[in-house]
């Protein structure tokens, strides 16, 4: 024989019955003090304003040289003259550096 779900109108009736006699339906809650304000997590520190420079590189990774984004012309040619100098093979790549902080705000 299959078990019906009880009907929760017939479930109310039983439980304001038994309340109007006064009997307590079960352990009640403890109501849980809620904190003064949620904790919240700090916000990350803002990372430094960034740009990228063209390096001039060796085989091995180490910079030789640095441009500015635009320079990458002067950056090839300075590959170029170590190249004609024997000074080995050298590579160009872009490099995200860190924008010095002047001290100044911009004039808005």
């Amino acid at each position: 024989m299959s078990k019906r779900p009880l009907n929760r109108r017939n479930l109310r009736a039983e439980a304001d019955a038994v309340a109007a006699r006064g009997i307590p339906l079960g352990p009640s809650r403890p109501s849980r003090a809620k904190s003064d304000a949620p904790t919240l997590r700090p916000k990350p520190a803002a990372s430094p304003r960034m740009k990228i420079v063209w390096a001039v590189c060796d085989l091995g990774g180490r910079t030789i040289a640095t441009f500015e984004y635009a320079e990458k012309a002067a950056a090839e040619a300075k590959i170029a003259d170590l190249k004609a100098r024997n000074k080995g093979n050298h590579f160009l790549r872009s490099v995200k550096e860190p924008i010095p902080h002047s001290g100044t705000s911009s004039p808005d």
